[in-house]
């Protein structure tokens, strides 16, 4: 039974893994035959909570591709702490692909709009110490844009979207495909997308999920401000001790 818990996770893992499939991002899967699982987790919340995921599929001896959103209002991965996130996702053998929000796309050229995700990918690029060559698009479903690009693998093209089954645990339900794991025995290949945010130590609540992400949110801000007025007060203590 999936409830959410990184075991009943891990438990969903093994369980592919015995059946004969393989587990693997889309790096390792563009031109695998074999049968297979592509693993993909949409990073739309927070990069810890990614890095828990990447530490649970090298556990289950999987590889993954985690999709990073570089626009993301709840999390920096450029930052140094975000770095080093990064770094470690990309070195427990994973790949890191771009995350890209289509939001205010309508305005731009076609040529703007590529060159946008080239700068994107090469920020990431710099981010991970690795090349960025996957791209899924967040949230495509709700942007009036779908947008090609030429230069990437894209997660939604037709031979991982159409052409294959995909499967996605989306508003922290799997919907139509409650048995996960009988779905993904029915067929040979299949993208399983997962987000991180929904899965915890022990099964929690949406609300309870939300609750602590916003706690944490909060906690870094109030942090972060606390250190800048410490500094400004230094600075001025410093300058009136100079001119007293």
């Amino acid at each position: 039974m999936i409830d959410f818990s990184h075991k009943s996770y891990l438990d969903l893992l093994h369980n592919i893994k015995d059946s004969g499939r393989r587990i693997m991002g889309f790096e390792d899967a563009a031109g695998y035959e074999g049968p297979h699982v592509i693993l993909r987790h949409d990073v739309d919340f927070s990069l810890n909570k990614a890095l828990e995921m990447a530490q649970l599929d090298h556990e289950a001896g999987a590889t993954s591709t985690f999709f990073i959103l570089l626009t993301a209002p709840y999390y920096n991965p450029l930052t140094e702490d975000g770095i080093r996130v990064l770094r470690e996702i990309a070195g427990l053998g994973h790949e890191c692909g771009l995350h890209y929000d289509c939001t205010g796309f309508e305005e731009l050229t076609e040529e703007q709009r590529q060159k946008r995700i080239l700068l994107f990918a090469s920020s990431l690029e710099d981010a991970t110490g690795l090349p960025i060559r996957t791209i899924a698009q967040h949230k495509p479903a709700k942007s009036p844009v779908r947008q090609q690009f030429p230069l990437f693998r894209d997660a939604y093209d037709d031979q991982f979207f159409k052409n294959i089954p995909y499967i996605s645990d989306s508003r922290k339900t799997f919907f139509y495909h409650a048995d996960v794991l009988g779905f993904i025995k029915q067929h040979k290949k299949c993208q399983l997308l997962t987000h991180p945010i929904w899965w915890n130590k022990e099964p929690m609540e949406i609300q309870e999920i939300f609750g602590r992400l916003q706690a944490g949110i909060n906690e870094d801000i109030n942090g972060n401000l606390v250190m800048e007025e410490k500094s400004i007060l230094s600075f001025f203590q410093l300058h009136n001790k100079q001119i007293g």
